[in-house]
């Protein structure tokens, strides 16, 4: 059974006339009946069967785990655990008995109906999962029972809406104990055709559960609840759930809730993204990242609620794989802290991944989870998107880390190279490539650890910063000649010098090297310009292998040619990788 799948799902309320468990879900009327015939017919004097107490989850042979598995427990045991004090009211609950942990939010209602007295001192929608479950499905299982609480005592107050359903629920549950002996039928059976509050509690559930197929469906609707004007859209059987509740609390207040595990796994059976790993990627986001929509445009303009902040709608429609978040910003009008935030929701949604720009220095390898057998039902999506084109032949293009540039024949006309920028795309929706980005290393050369031990680094340290000063000193002392008078031209140089060491002293002292580093740069610098020294000096905190080129030119507003440049300069001491980003690989990460 999955994990993210919820056990049961239960109302309780409290108040003048007691605790009362209103409705659970899923029920199974017969298997209830029959376990009620064997505690009643039970020898007092017969010994305890540790496999049939009240607490224990009945599971049958004949029946799927996730069916029926709380129905040995008692439904006045639940309202009387569930039933909190109002000293608990407002604060997440958490219970665990034997392998269930029960998750919800308590909700007081004292003295907040206007229009109706009303007995219901308090509420609380509750979810039953594994107690295996990870924390992070605890906290959105949470999450989504603080929601329905918030739109519930808000319609309570506004219309009375809570003290309906309760009585609409509490009718229910004395008509079924009114009828005789041996009846089959069971009152949540009956409350789910006459309250609304109980379909849309339903509806959430099978929104989030994910049925196995299964020859015979014993959870089919009954004759009454099809009829009924609430629950025309539960007709269809669903085998497998989106993880998106979308629901309407009295056809008033909107609610949504996103099981973040459960929707990414649309995407890939074995993609594991929680909510730790959306915040990892959104601490490592930059402006220079770029945004790519996973669904077309136009469908997620229309699945969007009809509240939507018109900033989301300008995002989407101006949203490009070929730029990045900042230019997305200008565009959109939108300030860019706000297009982060906006960003953030839809990566939390699944409807959007992070991604750098395309450009022509973008470097691709096939992913290492990528399907490549011939029957995939990848190959026939992208046949379908591109006729007389095999998947498996383009992503054989990728066998080793290449570049746009190199992939690109200059012999293909401008159509061929849009589609192949848009198979590019695609593959990247469907996680089928990686992006590989240059990190660079300074390593000291071996020569400096040896120029160290032998006691050689002070020397040659200063015999080079006397060359740069005296050379740095006469091209000062040239420029000013025809400005300034000898005795003021020498002292400025002198002044200049004496800066300019200082400057070089602290540049070396921020970029927190070692000696060895120390000597090893000095000892290439005697084959570079002084310029070329200090931009080096510069850059050298990004060189730790932290920091990939995409990310020092935009910090350094340095171009990539004038990089590169640099690096060929040193590249005695340096040494490059290719990995992927880090805000990247915390949205791909795998079961």
């Amino acid at each position: 059974m999955d994990e993210t799948n919820p056990i049961g799902l239960f109302l309780v309320t409290s108040g003048s006339k007691g605790d009362r468990l209103l409705f659970r879900y899923p029920f199974c009327s017969e298997i209830i009946k029959d376990i009620d015939n064997k505690k009643r017919k039970k020898c007092p004097y017969a010994l305890l069967n540790d496999n049939k107490d009240d607490l224990y989850i009945f599971q049958e042979e004949n029946l799927e785990s996730s069916e029926c598995s709380l129905s040995g427990f008692d439904d006045k045991l639940l309202s009387t655990l569930f039933a909190v004090k109002p000293e608990l009211c407002g604060e997440k609950f958490e219970l665990k008995i034997e392998n269930v942990r029960f998750i919800g939010h308590p909700t007081y209602l004292r003295h907040i109906s206007k229009r109706e007295k009303t007995t219901i001192t308090m509420f609380h929608v509750v979810f039953a999962l594994r107690a295996d479950a990870s924390y992070s499905i605890v906290d959105c299982y949470h999450d989504l029972c603080h929601r329905f609480s918030i739109a519930i005592r808000y319609e309570e107050v506004r219309c009375n809406y809570l003290t309906l359903q309760v009585k609409l629920m509490q009718g229910a549950h004395d008509e079924i104990a009114a009828l005789p002996e041996g009846h089959n039928e069971s009152p949540f059976n009956l409350i789910l055709s006459r309250s609304e509050l109980a379909v849309q509690l339903k509806m959430t559930f099978d929104d989030i559960i994910s049925f196995p197929e299964r020859g015979s469906q014993k959870w089919e609707i009954s004759n009454n609840l099809q009829s009924s004007q609430h629950v025309s859209s539960l007709r269809k059987f669903r085998l497998k759930s989106s993880g998106i509740v979308r629901s309407k609390i009295n056809h008033w207040i909107e609610l949504s809730f996103c099981l973040p595990m459960k929707v990414h796994r649309l995407q890939d059976e074995k993609l594991l993204v929680e909510p730790g790993d959306i915040n990892a990627c959104l601490k490592d986001l930059r402006p220079y990242h770029g945004l790519l929509l996973l669904a077309d445009p136009g469908e997620l303009l229309s699945s969007l609620p009809e509240d939507s902040a018109p900033a989301l709608i300008r995002l989407i429609s101006v949203t490009s794989p070929l730029k990045n978040l900042q230019q997305l910003a200008a565009d959109a009008d939108i300030i860019l802290s706000h297009v982060f935030q906006l960003v953030s929701h839809l990566l939390y949604w699944g409807k959007a991944t992070i991604i750098y720009p395309l450009c022509d220095s973008n470097v691709y390898v096939i992913s290492p989870y990528a399907p490549t057998n011939t029957y995939s039902t990848l190959e026939a999506k992208f046949s379908e998107q591109f006729p007389n084109t095999s998947l498996l032949a383009i992503l054989s293009q990728f066998s080793l880390p290449i570049s746009l540039s190199e992939l690109d024949n200059p012999m293909s006309s401008s159509y061929q190279q849009a589609q192949r920028v848009q198979m590019v795309i695609w593959m990247l929706q469907h996680r089928l490539l990686t992006q590989l980005h240059t990190y660079v290393y300074l390593i000291p050369s071996e020569r400096a650890s040896s120029s160290i031990q032998n006691g050689e680094l002070i020397e040659d340290t200063m015999r080079t910063a006397k060359t740069l000063e005296s050379s740095d000193l006469s091209s000062s002392y040239q420029s000013e000649e025809s400005l300034l008078s000898p005795s003021h031209s020498k002292a400025s140089s002198v002044s200049d010098e004496e800066d300019l060491s200082l400057r070089e002293q602290d540049s070396i002292r921020q970029a927190n090297l070692t000696p060895l580093e120390r000597d090893s740069i000095l000892r290439d610098a005697s084959h570079n310009s002084k310029d070329d020294l200090k931009s080096f000096i510069r850059f050298c905190p990004y060189f730790r292998g932290r920091h990939h080129l995409e990310e020092i030119m935009y910090c350094e507003n340095i171009r990539r040619s004038h990089l590169l440049s640099l690096l060929d300069k040193f590249r005695n001491i340096l040494i490059t990788c290719q990995f992927e980003d880090t805000a990247v690989v915390a949205l791909n990460k795998r079961l």
